[in-house]
């Protein structure tokens, strides 16, 4: 009777383990969710005018991203009117995604 219970609780075991393993195996692979530029455009456009400030964009950031802040903002201001459209800011997503 013991061996019956014994190998049962085993292939239980290995069951659970396969299964367990199984999974997070699954959850590695998975691929990034891609940001959507227009998203994180509307989210930073406090007052919704239509164009990031340097203000703006700084908002929320910490560490080195809010050191480089400047730097990225006159990246992405192409026509050094001081504001970031959405086709600028467009336009630096798909650079930076190009250089990763």
């Amino acid at each position: 009777m013991r061996t019956i219970t014994t190998r049962l609780m085993i292939a239980f075991t290995c069951l659970g383990l396969s299964a367990a393993l199984t999974s997070s195996a699954g959850a590695e692979e998975k691929p990034k969710k891609k940001p959507d530029p227009v998203k994180m455009f509307e989210k930073k456009d406090a007052n919704s005018d239509g164009s990031l400030t340097l203000e703006e964009l700084k908002a929320g950031m910490k560490g080195k991203a809010l050191e480089n802040a400047e730097k990225r903002f006159e990246k992405l201001d192409k026509d050094g009117d001081g504001k970031v459209s959405l086709e600028e800011f467009k336009a630096g997503m798909g650079q930076q995604k190009k250089k990763k």
